[in-house]
């Protein structure tokens, strides 16, 4: 069973809304922030997995560039941080291991970036773009 068939229906909803392809990410996210707010910030739609490791790289790297993000989109980064058990949790993710879509070569999480357009990993090896436009982060 996957991750994905695991998933309650909070949880998916909030999966599916990062994973909408053709929307900026940070519309996506700000999207998923107001669904967390609205729903009187109900753990489910925290995101884990896949879309969990697009939403932290994002925010971590556009945190270090001129980009401050609002109180509730950092509180919802931090919950998701918190729900994964935190720094321990994300040792963990980055640890395991994931095919690039550029190559198919298996890496260690720690090793591979995610297009934030359809998140899929994609390896350093990747020539241009995954989606037109889109940041790679990781």
């Amino acid at each position: 069973m996957t991750d994905d068939q695991m998933m309650n229906s909070a949880s998916a909803q909030a999966h599916s809304l990062l994973r909408t392809a053709g929307t900026p990410f940070a519309d996506r996210v700000g999207e998923l922030v107001r669904a967390w707010e609205a729903d009187g910030r109900d753990p489910g739609l925290l995101v884990t997995g896949r879309p969990f490791f697009a939403l932290y790289c994002w925010h971590l790297q556009t945190s270090r560039g001129s980009r401050e993000h609002d109180a509730a989109t950092t509180a919802y980064v931090a919950s998701a941080h918190r729900a994964i058990g935190g720094a321990a949790g994300w040792n963990a993710v980055l640890s395991e291991r994931a095919h690039c879509s550029c190559h198919g070569e298996r890496w260690r999480l720690e090793n591979l970036s995610i297009c934030l357009g359809c998140l899929d990993y994609v390896c350093y090896q990747l020539d241009g773009p995954c989606c037109a436009g889109a940041p790679i982060v990781g």
